[in-house]
């Protein structure tokens, strides 16, 4: 399913200050094919649910996540994207079994997830 750019808004949370200050950065990036039939009101509910994240998981240093502008090859795109940034590695695990985290995955995303993909960086 392609969802149209014209849900598509500019979802960057970010906690004060230089995010990589020259540091190494930790990069967590999730990849969203939806099930057949997802609504554009049932991925506006998905996105609501991924903004209240940064103010609830401290980790988080920067978080951004969007719809797919549909400008690539069609089928080889992917629904939806989360760029999520982190001090390190901890940060991220410290993210991944947060309470918050876990409700809005499991009980939000899940149900409507075909398919996902995962990439995790330092830089």
């Amino acid at each position: 399913m392609q969802v149209s750019a014209r849900f598509t808004p500019r979802n960057t949370i970010a906690r004060s200050g230089n995010v990589n200050g020259g540091e190494e950065v930790f990069i967590h990036n999730v990849f969203f094919k939806w099930k057949a039939g997802t609504s554009a009101a049932e991925i506006a509910q998905m996105a609501a649910a991924l903004g209240t994240l940064p103010g609830a998981v401290p980790s988080i240093r920067s978080y951004t996540f969007g719809a797919d502008l549909g400008l690539g090859q069609p089928g080889a795109s992917w629904d939806f994207a989360i760029l999520a940034q982190f001090e390190d590695e901890t940060g991220w695990r410290e993210y991944l079994s947060h309470p918050t985290h876990e409700a809005v995955r499991d009980e939000i995303l899940a149900p409507r997830i075909a398919e996902r993909a995962t990439v995790q960086f330092s830089v």
